[in-house]
């Protein structure tokens, strides 16, 4: 059975909750997931399956979500997780990568257009928005508890736009040196080169989601 087969299985079997447990279930099941980025994602689901078994037994004897397994959700998935195998850091470097490509591609194809690009600030828009997405990540993961998880939500908003947008708006400012904002005409060299590294890096995303997403238990 593969990771597809164990998600239809849980979407199935979810159907016999009744509302007070599935919200319960499905918060439990979104911040396993969420958490779960170093971990076996295989066991993981195997772990939530037998989860969702154990809490539709329990419903047929009238006992709910908090009853079995307590409302502390937080600290529920932290306890799941921590018995988890740990995913190949093969892996996790492998989605970190993506996420890297994803993001060059992203930024520079408005430049594509223009025909014409700013390198320096480019290079440092990338770091600046690398940068920011892992500080919304570690809050997301490590920093988020059910009675701060607003305000959590919050700060990882603004920190994401505003890395997002730091770069634009300091140069709306003029806070960089001239020589930091030189642009350049683009050749059809660099849009050819654009084309072939757009094209490489979306097959090898492709090909990273679909050999992990494809795994056999």
């Amino acid at each position: 059975m593969n990771i597809g087969n164990l998600l239809e299985y849980n979407n199935k079997l979810r159907m016999q909750l009744n509302e007070e447990n599935k919200k319960y279930y499905e918060e439990l099941l979104i911040t396993c997931r969420t958490k779960a980025i170093a971990a076996n994602e295989t066991a993981l689901e195997i772990q939530l399956l037998e989860i969702l078994q154990d809490l539709i037994a329990y419903q047929k004897q009238g006992k709910n979500f908090p009853e079995t397994f307590g409302n502390d959700i937080n600290k529920l998935s932290d306890s799941i997780i921590k018995l988890l195998p740990k995913e190949n850091k093969t892996t996790i470097y492998r989605f970190m990568l993506s996420y890297i490509l994803i993001l060059i591609i992203s930024l520079l194809f408005p430049s594509i257009f223009a025909k014409s690009i700013q390198p320096y600030l480019t290079v440092f828009s990338i770091l600046v928005l690398i940068l920011g997405s892992g500080m919304c990540i570690y809050l997301l993961l490590y920093k988020k508890t059910e009675k701060n998880k607003w305000f959590i939500y919050f700060t990882s908003f603004v920190l994401f736009e505003i890395s997002l947008f730091l770069v634009i708006i300091l140069e709306k400012l003029n806070v960089f040196p001239y020589y930091l904002t030189v642009r350049i005409e683009l050749s059809n060299n660099f849009l050819y080169l654009y084309a072939t590294f757009s094209l490489l890096a979306i097959t090898y995303v492709y090909l990273t989601f679909k050999k992990y997403y494809s795994k056999k238990l």
